[in-house]
C-alpha cells in the first residue's frame, strides 16, 4: 500500500544513497586560469574604486570652485552696492551745494565781497518808454 506524498526509498539500512561530493584539489594552489580571473577581478575592482575616487575629488573639486566663484560674486555685489551708496549721497550733497549757491542771498554777498559790486540807488534807474504805442500793436 503507498501513502501519497511519501519519498521513495533510496536505500535500505547501510546502504543509503549519499550525495557525491567534489574533491578538492590537493593543492591549495588554484588553476592558472582561476587565478588569472582573479587578478583581473582584482585589477578591475581596483580601478574601479580608483575611478571612483577621481570622480569624487573632481565633483568635489568643482563644488569648491563654484562656491567660491559664487562668494567672490557676492562680494562684488557688495562693493558695488556701497559704491552706488556713496555716489548717491555725493549727489544729494552736490544738489544742496547747488541749490545754495543759486540762493538770491548767496548771490548777492559773493557779488558784493569777491567781485566788489554795489546795489544801484533805485532813484537813479530809469526804464526806457516804449516807442511803439500799445494800441497800434493790436
Amino acid at each position: 500500500m503507498a501513502i501519497i506524498g511519501a519519498r521513495p526509498a533510496t536505500g535500505i539500512g547501510v546502504f543509503r544513497h549519499r550525495p557525491r561530493i567534489r574533491a578538492r584539489p590537493t593543492s591549495r594552489r588554484l588553476p592558472r586560469t582561476r587565478r588569472l580571473a582573479g587578478r583581473r577581478g582584482a585589477v578591475s575592482s581596483i580601478s574601479t574604486v580608483l575611478v571612483t575616487i577621481a570622480a569624487a575629488a573632481g565633483l568635489g573639486l568643482f563644488y569648491l570652485s563654484q562656491s567660491t566663484h559664487v562668494a567672490a560674486i557676492g562680494y562684488q555685489i557688495d562693493a558695488l552696492q556701497t559704491r552706488v551708496a556713496e555716489l548717491r549721497a555725493e549727489q544729494q550733497q552736490l544738489t544742496f551745494q547747488i541749490g545754495t549757491a543759486r540762493s538770491p542771498s548767496t548771490v548777492a554777498e559773493k557779488a558784493s565781497r569777491d567781485l566788489r559790486l554795489v546795489a544801484i540807488n533805485p532813484a537813479v534807474v530809469r526804464f526806457a518808454s516804449r516807442s511803439i504805442d500799445p494800441a497800434l500793436l493790436k
